[in-house]
């Protein structure tokens, strides 16, 4: 009996010497797993927080954008600066996506050639009828006059000066009528259309346009965007993420 128990005790003392390094393997083994996996959880973490903080960066960038848009809605001829500056963009909203709003600065282009189209309804008021534009920029009228009369006159007029049909031949030609004239600088102005007969027509304009640079910063990036100002609206021609 002693010998039975002797011989017991010495297998459970076995039996326990064997669990020992197994447990201690198994401890060395969950260091060397857990450890990565916690700092690619936390990598994960800060890439996750940077890619938000980013588009983030993007969306306020892109808000400024929109903010000069609205600015040169409001005022075609915002500026006549050629250096970037904030000036005429100012009173900027106080926060956008819950933080400052972005350093947004706007200059003009010179030159650039830019047009905008506008189309005056079309009225007969009698022989000679003047239609009132606003031009943002100098540079070249383009007017075309589409009509069923056989003889059609075209001036351009000072917006101050009576509507009155100068002196010379109609426009050589059928329908669809053309005609060029320089706008000498930026302002209001008259197009006289004289037709020898009332009838229907309609009334296209290539009007000079002003070209602007809005450059908007967040975040060490900055968007830069062209945007062209006319009286009949703005359009974005290019927007490019720096």
């Amino acid at each position: 009996m002693i010998a039975h128990l002797k011989r017991r005790l010495q297998t459970l003392r076995g039996s326990t010497g064997q669990a020992l390094p197994v447990a201690i393997g198994a401890l060395a083994l969950g260091a060397v797993l857990v450890t990565p996996l916690l700092q690619g959880a936390g990598t994960s973490s800060r890439a996750t927080n940077l890619v938000g903080q980013r588009a983030h960066d993007r969306y306020s960038m892109d808000a400024g954008i929109e903010w000069s848009g609205w600015r040169l809605i409001s005022d075609p001829r915002l500026t006549t600066d050629t250096i970037f500056t904030d000036a005429p963009l100012q009173p900027f909203p106080p926060a956008i996506n819950g933080g400052p709003f972005p350093v947004t600065e706007i200059r003009y282009v010179a030159g650039a050639g830019n047009v905008e189209a506008q189309q005056p309804a079309w009225t007969y008021a009698g022989p000679d009828t003047c239609y009132t534009f606003s031009a943002s920029e100098a540079g070249v009228l383009s007017v075309r006059v589409t009509t069923g009369a056989s003889e059609v006159w075209v001036a351009l007029l000072d917006d101050t000066d009576p509507c009155a049909r100068p002196a010379g031949p109609a426009l050589p030609g059928g329908s669809p009528f053309g005609a060029d004239f320089t706008i000498a600088s930026p302002g209001t102005y008259q197009v006289l259309i004289g037709i020898d007969a009332p009838a229907a027509g309609t009334l296209e304009m290539s009007v000079p346009a002003a070209t602007y640079e809005v450059r908007s910063v967040a975040g060490g990036r900055d968007t830069t965007a062209r945007i062209i100002a006319g009286y009949s609206g703005v359009r974005v021609t290019s927007w490019q993420l720096n």
